[in-house]
């Protein structure tokens, strides 16, 4: 469903702007929560050793965030085990977010299972688990990516503004970006460059459209010997204009 942004003027003292979405509900500003990432809400979801589960969006598509096989503490999955399979609790496989990644990313619905033939054995003895953690991007997200060297170019309507909810410059599949590259510069996919949101998000959030290059002078260099990409996924929003005379007249743009 495309947003479609309205002009409107509101006659008021005072007045508490907000955008309002397709399904009616309401986006104050106030996006901030421990456990969300770029504004949406992350879902958890735990699968033991040999066993099967499900990851699932009501509205919108899978992006995996992260994703850890081994075992980190003494109670999950600990039903009926006995304590020599419990005790070791700093075991941890490093290769299992490309994995998870690429069966769920944009999909609405994914089947995964917890096995060491899928993520290797990161310690023999424990028993395991898989933690995943995700959340669902809404129908109206985009998507751009970028390989190294090259420039992402993220566009929005007249009217509308870029809103950035996820970037990283790094890697992490061996699929992207990778025609022609020998092995050695495509096998690692746990790279991330801790500044790629913020960069992204300051030079795009508010504008119409923008361009940003996926170079390590500027994002800096993740990870020596990769060659990687830059991936943003980003909403166009309604603007929201500022009082042309305060406290009484404002001009909103509201999205249905």
């Amino acid at each position: 469903m495309k947003f479609q942004c309205v002009l409107a003027v509101v006659l008021m003292n005072i007045v508490l702007i907000s955008v309002t979405s397709a399904d009616g509900g309401t986006d104050s500003g106030g996006r901030s929560c421990e456990e969300s990432v770029a504004g949406f809400r992350c879902t958890s979801s735990v699968i033991c050793d040999g066993d099967r589960g499900f990851l699932r969006c009501a509205v919108g598509k899978i992006q995996i965030t992260s994703a850890s096989f081994g075992r980190t503490d003494r109670t999950t999955c600990s039903g009926g085990r006995p304590d020599r399979q419990l005790r070791n609790t700093l075991c941890s496989s490093l290769n299992a977010l490309a994995p998870v990644s690429q069966s769920c990313n944009g999909q609405s619905r994914c089947e995964l299972s917890a096995t060491s033939a899928i993520f290797t054995d990161p310690c023999p003895g424990p028993y395991k688990y898989l933690t995943v953690s995700y959340y669902c991007l809404p129908p109206e997200i985009r998507s751009v990516t970028a390989c190294e060297g090259e420039s992402a170019v993220l566009n929005c309507a007249q009217g509308q503004v870029i809103h950035v909810h996820s970037a990283n410059y790094g890697r992490t599949d061996g699929s992207t970006c990778a025609s022609g590259r020998p092995p050695s510069e495509v096998s690692r996919t746990d790279c991330y460059s801790s500044n790629s949101l913020p960069l992204v998000s300051n030079g795009c959030d508010g504008t119409s459209n923008c361009t940003i290059v996926a170079s390590n002078s500027v994002f800096s260099e993740p990870c020596w010997g990769t060659f990687k990409y830059l991936y943003i996924s980003y909403t166009c929003e309604c603007r929201v204009w500022n009082p042309i005379v305060s406290g009484s007249l404002y001009l909103l743009y509201i999205a249905f």
